[in-house]
């Protein structure tokens, strides 16, 4: 598996961007995956600029619905088979995040299927877990069981004139199964970086996780959650860990020292063979 991180909040190459999101272009053995789309056309941008071919994509997945990882679909170049984009079904409700004056301001995806013609027919509304090919699995519906992950704060779902608390359950991992294990890919890991670990490790049996490649939306959080989510990492004795996006410098930073080897820092134009 060779994977290209066409989007991310970090950059360090010349002629390369950065923006808040994240996009992920994965090449397994003869599927293409395009993974999130970030907020706008940055990742198209990259990926010229890495020579990537996007008319080999076989599918888009598009973790949840926020702006900074599904609005920039709508810049996907034509082409003459435009891919399957999966989504959980519950993705496009509105969606909204407090600011510090208690209003709110608009963070779902910022456009609609019915707006999109280039999506019909190609748009796989996914409820819970569906397998896309016999290694390659999309798994949402993610409990929680571990108990110092706290439900997501702050985010929010209009309902009429009310507002009601997201718990962001349309988030979904893709998981493919290797000889080496499973390597989980996650966009903010919103319901938790551990509770998605322990539901990959329930939903495939015996599998070890060798890989994680995740925005872990661990920015603003306490030191002993972060502290109690690398022991976790560890326990589970993955491999290897490329931390992304939401996950913030801090927490790289942290987790690089604690974790050593296993992490890896990529920024937006890198890539590596898995």
């Amino acid at each position: 598996m060779k994977i290209h991180i066409l989007t991310d909040d970090k950059v360090k190459k010349r002629g390369f961007l950065a923006e808040h999101g994240l996009s992920i272009f994965i090449e397994h053995e003869n599927t293409h995956i395009l993974f999130d789309t970030g907020q706008s056309d940055v990742y198209i941008r990259n990926a010229k600029a890495m020579q990537l071919d996007f008319y080999k994509t076989d599918f888009i997945v598009l973790s949840h619905g926020h702006y900074d990882h599904c609005g920039g679909l709508v810049h996907f170049p034509n082409t003459n088979e435009f891919p399957k984009v999966y989504v959980q079904a519950t993705a496009f409700a509105k969606k909204y995040a407090a600011n510090p004056d208690k209003s709110y301001r608009e963070i779902g995806i910022p456009w609609s299927p019915e707006d999109y013609y280039a999506l019909k027919d190609h748009l796989i509304p996914v409820k819970g877990k569906v397998q896309i090919k016999p290694d390659i699995t999309l798994c949402g519906n993610i409990p929680s069981t571990v108990a110092f992950e706290e439900v997501p704060k702050g985010f929010y779902i209009q309902n009429g004139k009310n507002m009601r608390s997201d718990m962001i359950a349309d988030e979904q991992m893709l998981v493919f199964e290797t000889v080496k294990g499973l390597i989980v890919f996650l966009g903010c890991s919103h319901p938790g970086v551990n509770n998605c670990l322990n539901y990959a490790m329930k939903q495939f049996p015996g599998k070890n996780i060798d890989t994680l490649v995740a925005g872990m939306h661990l920015e603003n959080t306490s030191p002993l959650r972060l502290q109690m989510t690398m022991q976790h990492l560890l326990d589970l004795d993955i491999r290897r860990i490329l931390p992304l996006h939401c996950t913030g410098i801090f927490a790289i930073s942290e987790m690089k020292r604690f974790l050593g080897s296993r992490c890896h820092v990529l920024y937006a134009g890198d890539s590596i063979e898995l």
